[in-house]
């Protein structure tokens, strides 16, 4: 794949130097299809996995699957690839940029919710998926309170990016009996238009969908740009 400058050129190179050697950083590139799904793994996740991988193996795409490999909420970067929030926002729009002739898609559950919405606005990706996303880190009763403590925040509000949004389509999943959950989806469809997807569930979206045996189509629904709604209607 071509690249436009050596900055970039630079970028890429390390993104194919990493794949295969850290498992915090695997790329998926060969479809020919010009979309890429960037995917950001929640917590507790083993290094060298696929997130949400079953689901999202048949999907016809290019795809880029990160872990940071601690519960950090992405604030210390990715290892092998950024040091820090701002390297990583920095690798991912070099990224966008050598697929600039694609469709760029981000998802994420719970951590990986915050990621999705903080690196997708921030490179102005076309579709965002977030499930159960906090946007304001530490807030009490959340779920980074209770894993980040010994974590210094380097972007812990996505307040103003929201705001400032105009090019990037957010739908937000949301378990209806987590009300610390319900808040943030509403508080960010306050700062910016996002469809809420309310579930009858709890933090566990995802697995909630698994069990349910939707979760595979509505992950290809949304990497196709289909309405998701439907999905999950009566669930």
């Amino acid at each position: 794949m071509d690249v436009i400058n050596p900055v970039l050129n630079h970028q890429w190179n390390r993104l194919q130097d990493t794949k295969s050697e850290t498992g915090h950083l695997i790329y998926e590139g060969l479809s020919p299809r010009k979309t890429l799904l960037i995917v950001f793994a929640y917590i507790n996740q083993q290094v060298g996995t696929r997130s949400h991988s079953s689901f999202l193996s048949g999907i016809d795409c290019k795809k880029l699957f990160l872990n940071p490999g601690q519960n950090t909420w992405y604030q210390t970067g990715i290892p092998g690839v950024a040091s820090s929030y701002a390297e990583l926002g920095a690798f991912l729009a070099a990224v966008k940029q050598a697929h600039r002739d694609h469709e760029i898609l981000c998802l994420g559950h719970s951590m990986g919710g915050f990621g999705a919405l903080g690196f997708g606005l921030h490179i102005g990706a076309d579709r965002i998926l977030a499930s159960v996303p906090e946007y304001v880190l530490n807030r009490p009763g959340s779920v980074s309170a209770r894993h980040m403590s010994e974590v210094s925040i380097q972007c812990g509000d996505l307040s103003d990016v929201l705001a400032r949004n105009t090019d990037s389509r957010i739908t937000i999943l949301v378990g209806s009996k987590n009300s610390f959950d319900v808040s943030m989806a509403e508080e960010i469809a306050a700062l910016t238009p996002a469809e809420i997807i309310r579930l009858n569930s709890d933090h566990g979206t995802f697995p909630y969908l698994r069990d349910h045996k939707k979760l595979g189509s509505l992950l290809e629904a949304f990497a196709n740009g289909d309405p998701l709604q439907p999905i999950v209607t009566g669930l």
